[in-house]
């Protein structure tokens, strides 16, 4: 395997928007986009690398392009499918210095997660409904991992923007600090939130980070080859 470098961005929605746009214009050289979807109307209000003549076309496609004009250097490539397992995400991962998760099912957040911890390449975890939000890092082969704080993912989708709205300056917010995250993990800087959940509710103005301990009996990072003795 070569050496990695670049971001990973799993998911070109709200989250994802902020985040390609923050890290193109803070000098990232190579950025990769994931995303099998195509531009609805519905999506403007907080997908801010679309455009109304957007409508219908490929969202990876269109946020390339706009992105290149920001940084005609930056080397963006398109994996325009979804990544739905933890082999599918490993696979496509294995090249990239970082990937940050802004995926809009529980499903993909967990298959992110145990790529994250069983092929050992940090994570940047992002998520936004209705008027909070929250991210966390997953250090390269956990430990702590989602699945230390939540367990497994819900039987049904429950809590997402398709059923509950989310607001575009939310989804900004939490979409550029993912990026600042990934930044903090490329240059080796400042403390990543490793370990740590950072709640955000805009309702209140309040920010909270809450520490997260490893738990001894999780199925995934407890389990994975890089932590048996």
């Amino acid at each position: 395997m070569g050496e990695r470098e670049g971001v990973l961005l799993l998911g070109v929605g709200g989250l994802g928007c902020a985040a390609a746009l923050a890290l193109v214009t803070a000098g990232v050289s190579r950025l990769g986009l994931v995303d099998d979807d195509q531009v609805s109307l519905s999506n403007l209000h907080r997908q801010i690398l679309f455009r109304t003549g957007d409508v219908g076309s490929r969202k990876v496609t269109q946020a390339r392009q706009r992105l290149l004009e920001l940084d005609p250097g930056c080397r963006v490539e398109l994996i325009p499918r979804r990544l739905a397992t933890r082999a599918e995400i490993g696979a496509v991962a294995a090249g990239y210095a970082v990937v940050l998760d802004g995926s809009d099912n529980f499903g993909s957040r967990f298959a992110a997660n145990d790529a994250a911890v069983y092929d050992r390449f940090p994570l940047v975890h992002g998520a936004a409904t209705g008027l909070r939000g929250q991210l966390c890092v997953i250090a390269a082969g956990g430990r702590p991992c989602l699945r230390c704080l939540f367990g497994a993912p819900p039987t049904r989708e429950a809590g997402n923007c398709r059923n509950e709205g989310v607001l575009g300056p939310l989804v900004g917010e939490v979409g550029w600090l993912m990026a600042m995250e990934a930044i903090k993990l490329l240059r080796g800087s400042g403390q990543p939130l490793a370990g740590r959940l950072l709640t955000i509710d805009i309702a209140s103005a309040k920010r909270r980070t809450i520490g997260l301990s490893p738990n001894p009996d999780c199925t995934v990072c407890a389990a994975s080859p890089g932590q048996r003795s």
